[in-house]
């Protein structure tokens, strides 16, 4: 067992994603179904007919479980390290990398300057998504190994850091939690992006926007409005391969472009 932390990584450099120039229309015509000619596999999204979420569905803790290493938190206003320290649940599969994620407008944002510490393996990312944020390993580089320490006693696993801007930070768990296929099941996703009376509704994209506009309160829908948005900018700017989710979280985008418009309209919101 190795009981020595490992050396130190070069100085940081931030990863910056292209922040999408555009969003989709609200008047598009969205829809779950397949478009022709493109192999999908979209009935593994849509809503099951449980629409809650527990405790359990945290979608960092999902990720951080399905890597074997605890959730950790980064101190606000802490320098960033090189490395960063997570406590090993399962001397199994680790991770190779944290990334370090930033919403692209808090880059100098001060003392609440804190990001979202994600696991990630750079071999799976790399199958999963175009875009390349992860920095190229010598051939031959070893993963990093786990550390016995003492006064925790505990496993503990020095993962080097890469920060990343993106354009919504909070999304970027449930995205990697799908497109890294931890999970295949469409509940966790439906309840994080739509209210359980608006799924109740599907598959008519008419009928999910009319009653997202008018049972939602304001700080509600702008909470989902934000949420939403986000989500499909990260789908933008880091371009998964995964079309159908790509299809559900653009439909799920344009209902609530749709309620936005519903509620600015008939509403006076």
């Amino acid at each position: 067992m190795n009981t020595q932390p490992p050396q130190h990584s070069p100085p940081l450099k931030f990863m910056s994603l292209p922040t999408p120039p555009y969003s989709p229309s609200p008047r598009a015509t969205p829809s779950f179904k397949r478009p022709q000619n493109v192999v999908t596999t979209v009935p593994r999204f849509l809503p099951s007919r449980k629409y809650t979420l527990n405790q359990n569905d945290d979608p960092l803790d999902l990720l951080c479980r399905h890597f074997n290493v605890a959730k950790a938190v980064f101190e606000p206003g802490s320098p960033l390290p090189t490395t960063f320290d997570m406590q090993v649940l399962r001397d199994a599969h680790m991770p190779s990398h944290v990334l370090a994620i930033f919403d692209t407008p808090e880059i100098d944002g001060g003392p609440s300057f804190q990001p979202i510490m994600v696991p990630i393996h750079a071999e799976l990312y790399a199958q999963c998504f175009r875009s390349n944020i992860l920095p190229q390993s010598p051939p031959g580089t070893a993963l990093p190994v786990p550390y016995w320490v003492p006064p925790l006693r505990a496993q503990v696993v020095s993962l080097p850091v890469v920060p990343t801007l993106v354009p919504h930070a909070p999304s970027i768990p449930l995205l990697l939690l799908y497109v890294l296929g931890v999970e295949v099941r469409g509940r966790i996703l439906s309840c994080s992006l739509l209210p359980s009376e608006v799924i109740e509704e599907f598959p008519s994209v008419a009928a999910m926007a009319q009653v997202m506009a008018r049972i939602c309160d304001d700080d509600q829908f702008h909470k989902y409005l934000r949420y939403n948005q986000g989500l499909w900018k990260n789908i933008l700017a880091l371009g998964p391969h995964d079309t159908s989710l790509m299809e559900v979280v653009q439909t799920v985008w344009n209902v609530t472009a749709e309620a936005r418009r519903i509620r600015k309209h008939y509403l006076g919101r």
